[in-house]
């Protein structure tokens, strides 16, 4: 377990603030958290319950984390279409900046992958590596995922389910979905006070959800993903059942940058579930990844 400390700040940026979590010293490491819809805040969750999460990967760098305009402790700005995705993708260089980041390595966890991506083909000037946790170049994983809900969860809890999905999202009701296909996350299922604990951590946002969402539905970065120049790392565990390792795989021949590392005993947070491992991989690819354009 780490003591080491995360500290968490209102950042100023224009027209709102930004809240940031950081720990550790070093070389900076940006990490954009999943949802969409959610606070970064699981990055660090109760050391108790669920172990470091990323303070393994601060003893030896700088670790940053923040939460997306709408989520958790950050504002939403008085423009037109302020939750829109294109301005998710204008936080990250407005973050790196703020803080004075000098080309930062970039960590997009799930949907936060896609945002990654996103700035690293419109600003490659602006970072020295790519992580990508647990995403995929397209929506085809959702395919894998109904598959998985309808092949292992209760019936009852399916209905749960649909009868959520029937609805107009709220936050209660994004936070009981999410508690539903908890299982799905994980290769061990989480004991009921792991349960409650990260449940109790992560805030739920279903206003940024419904619209990033909306703007995700025809999302295919296939053709794109050529064009990153900057040098990446693909993490994925094997027992992900929400993001399948098939469809994360697919960043194959088409993210040419591309390392890959699967984690044999983690399921979507790899972090949470074999953080030292995790941190160690990361390191090595920031200490030796070819800064270099292919």
């Amino acid at each position: 377990m780490s003591d080491t400390e995360v500290t968490a700040r209102d950042l100023a940026l224009d027209g709102f603030s930004v809240r940031v979590r950081e720990a550790g010293e070093g070389e900076p490491i940006l990490c954009i958290p999943g949802g969409p819809g959610m606070d970064s805040a699981y990055f660090f969750p109760d050391p108790a319950t669920w172990g470091p999460g990323l303070r393994s990967l601060a003893r030896d760098h700088r670790v940053i984390a923040y939460d997306q305009r709408g989520c958790g402790g950050s504002g939403v700005p008085d423009v037109d279409q302020p939750l829109a995705l294109s301005r998710h993708v204008d936080d990250i260089e407005r973050v790196v900046t703020a803080l004075g980041l000098e080309r930062p390595t970039i960590m997009g966890h799930s949907f936060g992958s896609v945002l990654a991506i996103l700035f690293a083909l419109q600003h490659p000037e602006l970072l020295s590596r790519l992580v990508i946790v647990g995403g995929a170049p397209t929506r085809d994983f959702q395919v894998g995922y109904r598959k998985a809900v309808a092949e292992e969860l209760p019936a009852e809890v399916q209905e749960q389910l649909a009868r959520i999905q029937s609805q107009e999202l709220d936050d209660a009701a994004m936070r009981e979905r999410f508690r539903l296909v908890l299982p799905l996350y994980f290769h061990r299922t989480p004991t009921d006070e792991q349960r409650e604990s990260l449940l109790g951590t992560i805030s739920f946002h279903a206003a940024v959800n419904r619209v990033v969402a909306t703007g995700l539905e025809s999302y295919d970065l296939n053709a794109a993903l050529p064009h990153v120049r900057t040098p990446s790392l693909v993490i994925y565990g094997t027992s992900d059942r929400v993001v399948q390792p098939e469809y994360q795989l697919a960043f194959r021949g088409r993210l040419l940058t591309a390392r890959f590392v699967a984690f044999q005993e983690s399921g979507h947070f790899p972090f949470l579930e074999e953080p030292e491992p995790f941190a160690r991989v990361v390191h090595y690819f920031v200490r030796h990844a070819d800064r270099r354009a292919p």
